[in-house]
């Protein structure tokens, strides 16, 4: 994400790393034995993370859509650094399956699904549901025009809510059906229920950036979709249903929010693509300083809020440090690379 006039990508990057804090929290477990603080910082806040990231995303590749060579390069990129975090935690998933009692000629059957639909770890179902949600979108654009492409994406995000309305929905069919579909997929939270809306909303906001809906009162509109979103939390948390990854006004919540950040003046005469880089190590790595932390603190006597906290900080600082030596292995790289083609330049003009 290069810096642009138009655009603050310096508070998106901001944003983008406090995120990717908020899905640390989110996976470290309890942090307090309050219910409605636990409620709000892992099913409120938390849940506005990986939603703001696919916007984000979609935002700035709407303009690559009909730049094959610029989609081909964005994809593989994706794909390579897919493919590398599948391999470190090959074992973590190999441990799962153990867990299971699964017969070992099975092993290879759930490496398979784990890489092409929940992820080698529990973090990492957010590159395979994207990929399937951005080409879903792209399809449905292409086919049916935006119209149809976002009415199609919302009643498909639509299913997703019954997880987290089903104490509401109770004796329903509905209820009954989603079960059934549970029984075989697990979850809703993929490429086909979950993630197509949001990158339509990206879609969207980059269509109509310059329109009144997202130029005018546009802070006005965020207070009132984040105050509308909280009062939904208030009705889920008072009869939680299944899960909660799904919320009726967290696309909406999320479009107003990367549309502030991308108009706001604050920061954005600063270069902050750091902590860009920053929170994709924090989102990728996180999970192996959680798990070194549960093993290592799994004996020690204390209360689950009181271990949650100490495997939260573990895990923040560990993959801070790990961000810092990525930022300074990719620093020295760029520096030996310019530093090899000045001497090369120094040849030629010698010769």
């Amino acid at each position: 994400m290069q810096k642009n006039s138009l655009y603050n990508t310096s508070s998106i990057s901001l944003f983008q790393y406090l995120f990717a804090i908020a899905v640390i929290l989110v996976h470290s477990g309890r942090l307090t034995s309050y219910e409605p603080v636990h409620f709000g910082l892992k099913s409120i806040f938390g849940r506005l993370a990986v939603p703001f990231f696919i916007v984000c995303a979609s935002f700035f590749l709407k303009q690559s859509l009909r730049d094959a060579r610029k989609m081909k390069a964005y994809l593989v990129k994706i794909v390579k650094n897919y493919l590398f975090w599948s391999c470190v935690y090959l074992p973590y998933a190999w441990i799962f399956f153990s867990s299971l009692n699964l017969p070992v000629y099975l092993f290879p059957a759930g490496v398979f699904i784990a890489l092409v639909y929940l992820g080698m770890c529990y973090q990492l179902w957010y590159i395979p549901a994207f990929l399937l949600g951005l080409f879903l979108v792209n399809q449905l654009v292409k086919r049916l025009g935006m119209v149809w492409a976002g009415v199609i994406s919302l009643l498909l995000y639509c299913w997703g809510l019954v997880e987290t309305y089903s104490a509401y929905l109770d004796t329903t069919s509905l209820l009954k059906g989603y079960q059934l579909y549970s029984n075989l997929f697990f979850t809703a939270r993929n490429g086909l229920f979950y993630t197509p809306i949001f990158i339509y909303m990206g879609y969207y906001l980059y269509d109509h950036f310059h329109s009144p809906t997202f130029r005018a009162h546009r802070w006005q509109k965020l207070t009132l979709a984040l105050g509308l979103f909280c009062i939904e939390g208030v009705v889920i948390f008072r009869n939680e249903g299944i899960d909660k990854n799904f919320f009726f006004l967290l696309p909406f919540v999320t479009i107003y929010l990367v549309n502030a950040c991308l108009r706001t003046s604050f920061l954005k005469s600063y270069d902050l693509q750091y902590l860009k880089q920053m929170s994709i190590a924090l989102y990728f790595s996180h999970p192996i300083f959680i798990e070194l932390a549960r093993y290592g603190f799994r004996t020690l006597p204390l209360s689950y809020p009181d271990r949650g906290k100490l495997i939260f900080v573990i895990a923040l600082f560990g993959s801070h440090l790990f961000g810092l030596a990525m930022l300074w292995v990719r620093d020295r790289r760029e520096k030996q690379k310019i530093s090899s083609n000045g001497e090369e330049l120094d040849e030629i003009t010698n010769q």
